[in-house]
């Protein structure tokens, strides 16, 4: 018999195995270095286009900052302007009505001098002008302004006193109420002193139930020289 264990079976060498692993271990880094250097210059031309992106998107927001802030300039100067408008609009008001109010007032005194220096009426000396009724702070309550004036032409002083009576309905009667019952202070009558005019001023607090209807103003000199006055005027405050 043939023994077997004095033959060697030879040993199958791949192709791997002939080429040194340095060798190959090399071809492998210069395959990566290769497929990494392909991969930078891909990369990088996507990255510089990226960056050319980002700095034309940052130069229009730049440019849209600078449109932001020149409309917010100009919306400023557009509030100013109309700010500037209302304000001289407001100031033109006010002194058209300061000339009105002016010019009221004037015509109020030249009426009022006219009065005193017009001797139409030979009869009476004295005069009762400018009559006002106007609202009090609380109710009921109401506040009257007049003058009493006499012509130039007599000159002297006037003494006497002046009586006011109001006329209304009260629990569906005809009632007159003087002074002293419309007054917190009880006056009956106003003191009268003065060389050309003399203004007058009090308040009325009307009684509840009461209805006024006129107010009537006499004027009631002390010297016999002088015929007294009466003046009545509708009750009509003046809102």
């Amino acid at each position: 018999m043939v023994d077997i264990r004095k033959y060697r079976v030879p040993k199958i060498v791949g192709a791997d195995e002939m080429v040194p692993r340095w060798v190959r271990f090399g071809l492998l880094l210069v395959l990566l270095g290769g497929v990494a250097w392909l991969a930078y210059q891909k990369g990088g031309s996507g990255l510089a286009q990226g960056f050319a992106r980002l700095q034309s998107g940052m130069d229009r927001v730049e440019l849209l900052e600078q449109e932001r802030n020149e409309l917010k300039r100009e919306l400023a100067m557009v509030k100013q302007t109309a700010e500037v408008d209302r304000e001289a609009l407001t100031a033109i008001r006010e002194q058209i009505k300061g000339f009105q109010d002016e010019r009221l007032k004037m015509e109020e005194e030249l009426a009022f001098l006219r009065g005193i220096v017009s001797t139409s009426s030979k009869k009476q000396s004295l005069r009762v002008q400018n009559f006002k009724l106007e609202p009090g702070l609380e109710a009921q309550q109401f506040v009257y302004k007049f003058s009493v004036s006499q012509v130039i032409n007599s000159g002297s002083v006037v003494k006497g006193k002046i009586e006011i009576t109001v006329t209304g309905l009260q629990d569906g009667e005809t009632r007159q109420l003087k002074l002293d019952a419309l007054s917190k202070e009880k006056l009956s009558s106003h003191k009268m002193r003065f060389r050309y005019y003399q203004n007058v001023e009090g308040m009325i607090l009307v009684p509840q139930g009461f209805e006024p209807a006129t107010i009537m103003i006499d004027v009631k000199p002390s010297s016999s020289k002088l015929a007294p006055v009466s003046e009545s005027y509708n009750w009509s405050p003046l809102s």
